[in-house]
């Protein structure tokens, strides 16, 4: 519904304006005509916003059905749209980063752990100080929370090709670096593989579930039942 919407809006829009520029000579009264061309204005900003909401809407379903987690409200939309372009632009598996970050954080910026990481990302001080001035993130104007998505992104792509550079498949490549990411790749290189610690197996496993659990799927419904109804 909200997308034939939108397009008779674009087309009322394009059409106002079409019909303000053939006429505009026969307009006298010019308080008129910027009247009409205001309302053009505003009419292509509120398109925009709409444009916008729809995007997010279907992006977040999209990720949330993909990675099989319900992506909670406190976690701002334009992290969500951030971290889904940086992951995009690494060609990172979105299934793969967004369970990361769940099983990490759970989206939380204040998330700390015992041993210091912090952040959505759970970045070590060392690994994110290290980063920080590898990737010049001072030039990048991002604020805090961006600068630690796009460290540990990074990080995870730089394992990633890692492994990869070492002989092994690029979706084997990708579980050596999740493991690399949670007990350091040096741990990964002694073991030959994920380390057998308690920790390090349910980080990978949780990430590499295959099938969803009955809980998401009622959550997920729940959420977007309205959604469904409203565009049959």
């Amino acid at each position: 519904m909200k997308k034939i919407i939108l397009t008779l809006l674009l087309l009322f829009a394009v059409f106002s304006i079409g019909n303000i520029i053939d006429t505009k000579a026969e307009f006298s009264d010019e308080t008129m005509l910027n009247q009409i061309i205001e309302q053009n204005k505003m009419m292509s900003e509120k398109i925009v916003q709409l444009e916008k909401q729809i995007y997010l809407k279907e992006l977040i379903g999209y990720i949330e059905a993909n990675a099989e987690i319900i992506i909670p409200e406190h976690f701002d939309s334009e992290y969500i749209v951030y971290v889904y372009d940086i992951s995009t632009q690494h060609s990172i598996p979105i299934r793969t980063v967004f369970r990361l970050i769940y099983i990490e954080s759970r989206f939380k910026e204040t998330a700390l752990s015992p041993v210091g990481a912090s952040g959505f990302m759970q970045l070590m001080p060392e690994t994110r100080k290290m980063y920080y001035k590898l990737l010049n993130v001072d030039t990048l104007g991002l604020e805090r929370n961006k600068e630690d998505i796009y460290i540990g992104l990074n990080l995870l792509n730089d394992l990633h090709d890692f492994w990869v550079s070492r002989g092994n498949s690029n979706e084997y490549s990708w579980k050596l670096a999740i493991a690399s990411y949670n007990a350091g790749k040096g741990n990964v290189l002694k073991y030959k593989g994920v380390p057998p610690f308690k920790e390090t197996q349910h980080f990978v496993n949780f990430i590499y579930k295959v099938h969803s659990n009955p809980e998401f799927l009622a959550n997920y419904s729940k959420k977007y039942e309205n959604t469904i109804k409203n565009n049959s």
